[in-house]
């Protein structure tokens, strides 16, 4: 019977009420037997509940000595209001997180070894890193032993290398946190010259104490991959005592032959959301995750990158200025839910709100704030630094249809954005079509005409070997015109996507000529002679089995 007895479940409800007992004496300064005096604060509370949740607690309490006896605690260097944070939590179970309590609640549950308060306060930070904060966030993972939290400050400050190396944050790195990020392969640079700058910029913030490192720091740079000019000029302005010193030892450590940096091999691709997985070689069948793969079409070759989270599908997509991919929203199967509808199985979805970046050293997408509304396929652009979702389609809430969100990269935070400026209309009534801005024009390609019904059809006189229709809405003119067609044959407008390619408009398209299978094709826009041509086709073997995009 014992036995039987250890195995039942505990009573939640007890526990619940036990917890809110526990709430109340603390509130009531009931039967507390231990006082933590931090700075002009008193602060009562029961050492059975400070014990519970905190490893020194715990042990300056059982330990047998003097300050288990104690009746007053005394804490240094501590911030009351932190402490008071902490002991809720403790109480509660409830933990208060905001950007400006992160930091000082971190350190605060370091010291006092609350585990739970840790991890959560460590998630919170690694799901914030930015590029405005994450040469802080590095040196606060380091600074606590923070491997998680280090290692994703680490790959922020790598990929954003030429955009935070003139931060003050950077320029009060410790002498091994500077020396870690300069040897770095995976830094985003396309010339060895910036990582020269922030070497000299950090050791001529303060060279009286900083001159030691010298060598050290320099021997770090990669000499050859400097331009002939830049090295003619290496070594002037620097301390005329160190500087022989620093010649002979440099290039007597360097090899002859470099290793590129991450961004001196980079170049544009294609990306391609939701290809099935099948096309992969892995297989097909439902609850299989989509892929997401990279197109070159200077090598003609495609790469892999991680499927998208869980059984997403239908999500918005964008490759920000920075070269930062994210997707939003989209829809998840209800798997408990399969009904068999005409002799098939039909599953029904749930949309959702998520919302990721894609960690592209990690390869691995990174959960951030949710959108406010769920929306299903929503419209992603990148405009001034913030992220807009745009509509989306939302079974259950027309209102998200209509409605625009912006997300804050910074702040890690959506908000709506609800003013609008009346444009021009365009001429046609289309969907399906795909946009791209290139210059202070819109292109506004493919599609399917709209009827009255929503029904959707063919553009009057068009057939479906009929070339892609183009629209351009110039925005300084505020008004729409009809640009020359693109010239594919027996397309299909999912499978029409317009995007900017090596400075140049482009039109990424899936076409079927005669007896012949369907092919992919780029094209290139001429606005001095308003036509189309082929810029180059994709090989049969890289991309045919693709599914069709939509």
């Amino acid at each position: 019977m014992s036995c039987l007895s250890e195995l039942r479940p505990v009573n939640t409800d007890y526990a619940v009420s036990l917890l809110e007992q526990l709430k109340l004496f603390y509130e009531q300064k009931l039967l507390t037997d231990v006082v933590l005096v931090v700075e002009d604060a008193e602060i009562p509370c029961h050492k059975m509940v400070l014990a519970t949740c905190s490893s020194y607690f715990r042990a300056m309490f059982t330990s047998g000595l003097s300050e288990s006896k104690q009746s007053h605690i005394h804490l240094q260097n501590m911030d009351p209001a932190t402490l008071r944070i902490i002991i809720t939590y403790a109480y509660t179970g409830n933990l208060a997180i905001t950007d400006s309590t992160v930091e000082p609640l971190y350190e605060t549950a370091c010291f006092l070894q609350v585990e739970d308060v840790l991890l959560r306060c460590r998630e919170y930070l690694v799901k914030k890193i930015n590029v405005d904060n994450c040469v802080r966030m590095l040196s606060i993972g380091d600074l606590f032993c923070c491997a998680e939290l280090k290692q994703s400050a680490k790959r922020m400050v790598e990929h954003k290398f030429a955009a935070v190396y003139r931060q003050e944050a950077f320029l009060q790195l410790s002498h091994e946190l500077l020396v870690d990020v300069l040897s770095s392969d995976n830094l985003n640079v396309e010339r060895e010259e910036t990582v020269r700058e922030a070497a000299m910029l950090w050791l001529e913030n303060d060279m009286e104490s900083r001159s030691q490192y010298l060598s050290s720091v320099l021997s770090h740079i990669r000499i050859d991959a400097l331009s002939e000019v830049t090295q003619r000029a290496w070594f002037q302005g620097l301390p005329s005592n160190d500087k022989s010193v620093v010649v002979q030892g440099l290039y007597k450590s360097m090899p002859k032959f470099f290793k590129p940096r991450l961004g001196m091999t980079k170049e544009e691709m294609l990306i391609f959301v939701e290809v099935a997985s099948e096309s992969l070689g892995e297989g097909a069948g439902a609850g299989i995750p989509l892929a997401t793969v990279c197109y070159s079409p200077q090598a003609d070759k495609v790469y892999k990158l991680c499927n998208l989270p869980g059984e997403l599908q239908k999500v918005g997509a964008l490759v920000t200025p920075d070269n930062d991919v994210f997707i939003a929203g989209g829809q998840v199967p209800l798997k408990a839910s399969i009904s068999i509808k005409r002799g098939k199985l039909q599953t029904p979805f749930r949309s959702v709100d998520s919302f990721y970046w894609l960690d592209a050293q990690q390869n691995t997408w990174v959960p951030k704030t949710p959108m406010l509304c769920a929306r299903v396929r929503p419209w992603l652009v990148h405009c001034e630094g913030l992220i807009y979702a745009v509509g989306g389609d939302c079974v259950g809430s027309e209102l998200n249809r209509h409605t625009v969100e912006r997300y804050d990269w910074k702040k890690d935070e959506w908000s709506m954005a609800d003013t609008w400026v009346e444009m021009a209309t365009r001429r046609t009534s289309r969907c399906f079509a795909s946009a791209a801005a290139f210059g202070d024009l819109i292109f506004y390609v493919g599609g399917l005409h709209v009827a009255g019904n929503s029904s959707l059809r063919m553009p009057a006189g068009l057939s479906e070997g009929s070339p892609v229709t183009v629209e351009i809405y110039d925005m300084n003119r505020n008004e729409w015109r009809v640009a020359a067609s693109v010239p594919a044959k027996r397309y299909s407008d999912p499978c029409v996507q317009a995007v900017v390619l090596l400075g140049a408009l482009c039109v990424f398209v899936r076409e079927k000529h005669a007896n012949e299978r369907a092919r992919y094709t780029i094209y290139q826009y001429n606005a001095e002679r308003d036509c189309w041509h082929p810029r180059q086709p994709v090989s049969e073997r890289v991309l045919w089995d693709l599914v069709p995009l939509e």
